[in-house]
């Protein structure tokens, strides 16, 4: 599957130009989704906006881990899907973005924006057999 990978309120909380407080479970799950094949792109408005800005996201989830490598980098954003397994299915994608509808989120206290439940998403992907 391709998986599409947002960046501010999915790997960060929400802090943009500034790289956000790390979004805990991420990088375990993204490793895990590179090692059942899937390619990662980074999917993210910074690279709309300023190309240091998207050089800073690539270097901090890299940073994070040895395992964790970005794919792919759209140089445009692609709005997500809403958050809906036979659509993954179906087009063998999937969107991983704190604005899809339907999206596991939850609240932080540091921002006034959700960010994304990666625990949840584990769940969802161990149920779902994405990492089969």
């Amino acid at each position: 599957m391709k998986i599409y990978l947002d960046f501010d309120g999915t790997v960060v909380e929400h802090q943009y130009r500034s790289i956000g407080k790390y979004n805990n479970g991420c990088v375990e799950v993204i490793q895990k989704l590179q090692d059942a094949g899937h390619e990662i792109i980074l999917n993210t408005y910074r690279a709309d906006k300023s190309i240091e800005t998207l050089k800073d996201a690539v270097s901090f989830l890299e940073s994070k881990s040895e395992a964790v490598s970005i794919d792919k980098v759209e140089s445009k954003k692609i709005d997500p899907q809403p958050w809906n397994w036979q659509y993954f299915m179906d087009n063998d994608l999937i969107f991983i973005d704190d604005i899809a509808e339907g999206i596991p989120t939850k609240s932080v206290e540091a921002t006034e924006y959700d960010v994304v439940d990666w625990r949840q998403l584990d769940v969802e992907f161990t149920k779902n057999g994405v990492y089969a």
